[in-house]
This record gives structure tokens, C-alpha cells and sequence, in this order.
């Protein structure tokens, strides 16, 4: 079996709120940054609770997409019922097969094609699937992750890295478990791409009640994000690429089941799906 995986990409989102709109979506959930019970019995008023800026954040998304193609075979038996009464046998091909229970078993082997498309957004903190509809209108645009640096802005790196995205998107029975004879297997990661997204984080401060919390701002969509998981990770000066883009033969056959895996990276896979 061949894997052909496509040269890794990667991409950021601009922002499409200022950081002034952002601010202003925050203070309409600064309250609820401090949990349900405190909304409940403490019932901070608005003034209680001050914000202040700490600055535009890029967190990490994967996107991989593949094309799996299996030919091969595997033997059944069909069930075929016999209508007509007192009927002993039935020959098929000069084979003779005995009536059973009002029916025959013949054995065939059936020719199979599977051909699919697989397609993952995953978040390279969480590890969990992404929906990026609201995403689908924003143009990304490219950059090389060896000097990717933004004035003011913030770099976290994944914790994902490209060989568990590929698990995830292959799955574990990627493969057909049914056959008994492949005759023809095929799988292409038609891209492994990093996505940089921006969010702009606020430090919500009570201070009668001597509490903080963080909440942050997604600066495409303008919704509240969870921030748990970007703030256990590492927040880096410049993303490495070697580092994320573990996809060499030896790491892909610890990740993928069914032994080793001959590995090919395809350049004109990605200079075609960039042009």
C-alpha cells in the first residue's frame, strides 16, 4: 500500500473585527466569565467588573483532506430461495447445489470498489472537530511558519501535530477488513495544512471579590470562545515546522495500523491545489 501525501501548508486568518468591536462583544459576557454561581447569588453589576486588553492571539486548526481508493474481492455466499415445489437440487454452471430450507447457498466472489472522500477540521489544541462554516467567506492567505512573526500578536503552537490529524482522518478501518484479495489500494492526503486563526483575549477583573477570569473574542466570527485549552499551551516566538509536520515514514507506521506503509510526498499535489 501507498500513502501520497501532498507538502504541508499553511495559512492565517485576518481579522475581521477591530479591536475595539471585539472589546465591546466582550463586556457583554464579562459577567458570565466568572460562572453561573457567582451570576446567582453574587449579582456583580456591570461597573464592578473591569477589562483590559491583552492583545490579539493566534491559535492553531488543522485541515486535511483524502482521496481512499480500495479494489479487491471477497467471497460470500448468496441465499437464493427456490419457489417450485419438490425441487431436490439446482444445478448453477454445472455445479449442483442441494435445497435446504426452501433455498440453495451458492458461493461467488463479489468484485468490490470502494472510493471516498475524507475531509477533517480539527482544533490543534482540543483535538476535537472544528465546524468552520462561518469560516467558508474569509480568504486565508499564506505564510512560511520559519519567520511567521505578527507585531503584537501572540503564536500558540499545537499540540495536535500532522500524523495524529492523518490518524484522525484516516480512522482505524480505513482499510477493507472484509477482503480476502486486494488488487488495487490507494490513499492521497490531498493537503495536511496549518490554519492560524485570530481571537483578541481580555483579563475580566472583579475586584470586590478579588476574582479574574479570561475570556476571548474569535475576531472572524465575533463569538465568545472557550479559552482553557489555549492557555495550557505553549505560547511560541516562531512555530517550527519540523516540530508539527511529523509525517515520515517510520512516525506514520506508528500511528496507522497494517505494518509499513511505503510513504511518497507529492510536490505537484499542493502546486496544483495552490494555483
Amino acid at each position: 500500500m501507498e500513502i501520497a501525501i501532498a507538502e504541508k501548508g499553511a495559512f492565517r486568518y485576518e481579522p475581521q473585527l477591530t479591536a475595539e468591536e471585539a472589546r465591546g462583544r466582550a463586556g457583554a459576557h464579562k459577567a458570565g466569565a466568572f460562572g453561573t454561581l457567582s451570576r446567582l447569588f453574587s449579582r456583580p453589576k456591570d461597573d464592578d467588573i473591569t477589562i483590559s486588553d491583552e492583545g490579539l492571539c493566534y491559535l492553531p486548526l488543522w485541515h486535511a483532506k483524502a482521496h481512499l481508493r480500495f479494489v479487491f474481492e471477497r467471497s460470500e455466499s448468496y441465499k437464493i430461495p427456490v419457489k417450485a415445489p419438490n425441487v431436490a437440487s439446482v444445478s448453477v454452471n454445472g455445479s449442483d447445489y442441494a435445497v435446504k430450507s426452501g433455498g440453495i447457498e451458492v458461493p461467488v466472489t463479489e468484485h468490490c470498489e470502494r472510493d471516498e472522500q475524507k475531509e477533517l477540521w480539527l482544533d490543534a489544541l482540543g483535538n476535537d472537530p472544528v465546524n468552520v462554516a462561518a469560516y467558508a467567506k474569509v480568504q486565508a492567505t499564506p505564510v512560511n511558519l520559519d519567520d511567521f512573526a505578527p507585531e503584537g500578536a501572540k503564536i500558540v503552537a499545537p499540540v495536535v501535530r500532522a500524523s495524529a490529524v492523518i490518524r484522525a482522518l484516516l480512522g482505524d478501518d480505513f482499510r477493507p477488513a472484509e477482503a480476502d484479495e486486494v488488487k488495487e489500494e490507494s490513499v492521497t492526503v490531498e493537503c495536511i495544512d496549518l490554519y492560524l486563526r485570530p481571537t483578541y483575549n481580555f483579563k475580566c477583573t472583579w475586584a470586590a471579590k478579588n476574582k479574574s477570569a479570561e475570556i476571548a473574542i474569535d475576531a472572524i466570527t465575533g463569538e465568545l470562545q472557550q479559552r482553557p485549552s489555549a492557555t495550557m499551551a505553549a505560547v511560541a516566538k516562531l512555530l517550527k515546522p519540523e516540530n508539527l509536520y511529523d509525517i515520515g515514514a517510520e512516525t506514520l507506521n506508528l500511528v496507522i495500523p497494517g505494518g509499513a506503509i511505503p510513504l511518497k510526498v507529492v510536490k505537484a499535489l499542493a502546486e496544483k491545489r495552490k494555483s
